[in-house]
């Protein structure tokens, strides 16, 4: 039934549904749309998503069939249909339409979605092939460009007006964060910032999973509360911070799976490398004008604003 509803450029036909309406545009610049049609049941409305990644052609179909049965507890919208084919300019999939979602979570609402996270991170790692990927660089590299442009990423700090007396306090804490890159390795959603979780019907719901790979449980968590969004902005104080992250313990001590030693200092250490690397990133994309700056600076400052929380709490 679906595949008839598309065209063979992989885009939704619109002279074969009743209604249509764009909901948003990837960053592929393809447009996500709800659509309806006339079924045995009635009219119904599904959600039309167009692949906007080349390299994730076929990894949503391939995570709703072998990894999200595992997760029984995650409310996700059940994948309906997928293009019969691995061409990536023409790839497609369809999904059940939740109606509206909100994705401006309160702050409950983000310590719930903090506590969901255990369920895939003490899934077996045999679920996830090596050769699966995420959408940013593992930690081990990002600690080794920001150690690469370490002079160049103090300047901008003191630019950018970090006190002068937290630089030297900030070097020793990455130079000691070597110890995180090994500590732990999951079954990572991938991409799990505010964008991919909403809330419908009041129960939180977690979208997106063509991403999922092994990482560490902190790059979920670091998506969750201080990766800045073009679009949901972050909005993580230093509380909230905490209550995330205990519910997240708690979460793994309720499934009978307990947390390193000193796992939320470590999150803090790998929040703030993170948080570096992302300073130089947006410096860059301010010098090649590429992206509208106004934006830019927006994200620098909710980016430094997460530095500096994290700094404070280690120095603590």
């Amino acid at each position: 039934m679906f595949s008839d509803l598309v065209t063979g450029d992989g885009l939704l036909d619109k002279t074969k549904v009743l209604e249509w309406e764009a909901l948003y545009k990837g960053m592929g610049g393809k447009t996500v749309e709800r659509f309806t049609i006339r079924t045995d049941k009635g009219v119904a409305s599904y959600i039309f998503k167009p692949l906007n990644n080349r390299e994730a052609v076929g990894r949503e179909a391939w995570v709703h069939r072998s990894l999200l049965p595992h997760l029984p507890r995650i409310a996700v919208p059940k994948l309906l249909a997928s293009a019969p084919h691995h061409d990536p300019d023409r790839y497609w999939t369809i999904f059940e339409d939740l109606g509206p979602l909100e994705h401006q979570l309160s702050e409950n609402e983000v310590v719930q979605a903090a506590s969901l996270i255990p369920c895939w991170h003490q899934l077996p790692l045999s679920l996830i092939p090596r050769s699966l990927t995420g959408n940013k660089p593992l930690y081990r590299d990002i600690l080794r460009h920001v150690h690469r442009n370490r002079e160049q990423a103090e300047s901008l700090l003191l630019r950018l007006g970090m006190p002068p007396k937290w630089i030297s306090p900030l070097r020793q804490i990455i130079l000691g964060a070597e110890q995180t890159v090994d500590s732990e390795t999951v079954v990572s959603h991938g991409d799990f910032h505010r964008g991919n979780i909403a809330v419908a019907g009041g129960e939180i719901v977690i979208l997106d999973w063509e991403h999922a790979h092994r990482n560490s449980p902190f790059w979920d968590l670091y998506n969750l509360l201080d990766l800045t969004h073009p679009v949901f902005r972050r909005q993580t104080s230093d509380a909230l911070r905490q209550s995330a992250l205990n519910a997240y313990i708690a979460s793994r001590r309720r499934l009978g799976w307990e947390e390193p030693p000193g796992f939320i200092r470590s999150y803090y250490e790998y929040a703030a490398v993170h948080s570096v690397w992302m300073l130089l990133l947006i410096q860059d994309d301010l010098q090649r004008d590429v992206w509208e700056p106004s934006d830019l600076l927006q994200a620098q400052a909710e980016t430094l604003a997460s530095l500096e929380d994290c700094v404070r709490c280690l120095l603590q």
